[in-house]
């Protein structure tokens, strides 16, 4: 993982904690702006049920026996609720100031609908003219119980026979819950600031760490690689110079072997190295993909026939990307190159390129009869090989599809290996790249 990768990773984690506080401070918010709207409507059904039940009237207060016996009254959570978000039931109007504060007018209907009485002592807002329109559109309406502006109606049945239509002033409730929702929602944008401030800065401190080792690592292995082919080139010569001297054995042939396959490893490491490296500083523009990838498929067809094995091309012209024209060669070049080492006996490499709209497709497919149950997703962990016992005959060391993955993420686009009918297919999806 490299630096960019670790600071993608760093934002991601800011992302999410970003995203998560929001939406539980979200959810806070809703559920008190909801409770304290559903408890106010509730509220105003119950005073509008009231004023309904006694005939349109606000009767006076009741005596002082009446408010001890509903004092002493047994409790339940709703009635705590009720008390505690100041909710009025129609049952409980002890409060003395319920009749001077309750600002109402209420039309009633006989039988026929003919407007009998209007009451409006109770506002001062609305005269008996308009109090008998807001009667007709409350009338006029699907729903008994409803807003009209700032103020909430009821339509009721009387006992006595005919209809009564109510509004009751609700204009202090209304608001009242516009403030909450405003405060709600002004300090889940305050806490979302300071929220993001705190967590860009210990996501920082908490990264450091990573980028300080892993820039460690990375001047390990060079340092590592340089230092490893002094005694190899010592080891190599020397060898060969026992060859020259007592001909080739057994034993010199093993030595030589094994220089060989510290010298690839070696190589290897550096070329991670380097692919990390160049993962930082990319340098794009319009690459004609169609020459970058035929030159390079070129290039291993004399291998391919020295393994007697056959490369085939299936390249579609004028395929265009905006990409690095290196890393699209080295990209090509490590498929090409794990394919012919993989390849079954005298069997067919091929490579196809596609264009699939502003995107890429490049598949590299070879023979491979005994892949049928093999866990292809770890092809692309680093070091990983199928063989357990990690013999480099084909020149394998796990690495260069690991390096294919990473050049593809730069490419922000995707890349499998699948297996069928006794073929195994490397598919790459590379999309443009910002120059």
């Amino acid at each position: 993982m490299n630096e960019v990768r670790i600071k993608k990773l760093r934002w991601k984690f800011v992302l999410v904690s970003f995203c998560s506080l929001f939406i539980t401070m979200l959810l806070i918010a809703g559920l008190l702006s909801g409770t304290n709207y559903y408890l106010a409507r509730k509220n105003i059904r119950n005073t509008l049920q009231y004023i309904v039940n006694n005939g349109g009237y606000l009767p006076g207060a009741e005596t002082n026996a009446e408010r001890d016996r509903e004092k002493h009254s047994d409790y339940d959570v709703i009635r705590f609720l009720n008390e505690i978000f100041n909710v009025e039931t129609y049952e409980n109007t002890s409060n003395p100031e319920f009749y001077y504060t309750t600002r109402y007018f209420a039309i009633i209907y006989d039988g026929d609908y003919r407007i009998s009485k209007v009451i409006t002592n109770h506002i001062a807002a609305v005269t008996p003219a308009e109090a008998e329109i807001y009667g007709m559109k409350a009338l006029e309406e699907p729903v008994s119980f409803g807003r009209y502006g700032d103020y909430y109606y009821t339509v009721a049945d009387l006992s006595t026979g005919g209809v009564i239509v109510v509004y009751l002033d609700s204009s202090d409730m209304i608001l009242g819950s516009s403030r909450i929702l405003y405060l709600a929602m002004s300090l889940i944008l305050v806490g979302i600031i300071i929220a993001a401030i705190i967590t860009g800065i210990f996501s920082k401190w908490a990264i450091a760490s990573e980028v300080r080792n892993m820039e460690l690592q990375k001047r390990f292995i060079t340092n590592a690689s340089h230092e490893l082919k002094t005694p190899l080139a010592v080891i190599r010569a020397n060898t060969e110079m026992m060859e020259m001297l007592g001909g080739e054995s057994e034993w010199t042939s093993s030595t030589m072997r094994q220089v060989d396959r510290l010298n690839g490893l070696i190589k290897n490491l550096v070329m991670i190295a380097r692919a990390d490296e160049n993962e930082n500083s990319v340098v794009t523009s319009e690459c004609d993909v169609t020459k970058s990838v035929r030159e390079t498929v070129q290039t291993f067809v004399a291998i391919a026939e020295t393994d007697e094995k056959k490369l085939v091309e299936k390249i579609k012209e004028d395929v265009k990307l905006t990409a690095s024209d290196g890393s699209l060669r080295q990209l090509t070049s490590l498929l090409v190159d794990n394919a012919i080492k993989y390849c079954d006996d005298k069997g067919t490499i091929t490579v196809s390129l596609s264009q699939k709209g502003k995107a890429v497709q490049l598949v590299v497919a070879n023979d491979f009869k005994d892949g049928a149950n093999i866990d292809y997703k770890r092809f692309f962990e680093r070091f990983y090989r199928e063989d357990k016992s990690h013999n480099t005959d084909r020149g394998g060391y796990g690495i260069g599809l690991s390096i294919a993955e990473s050049i593809v993420k730069q490419y922000k686009g995707s890349i499998g290996a699948y297996w069928k009918d006794g073929v195994i297919s490397f598919v790459c999806i590379l999309k443009p790249m910002n120059k």
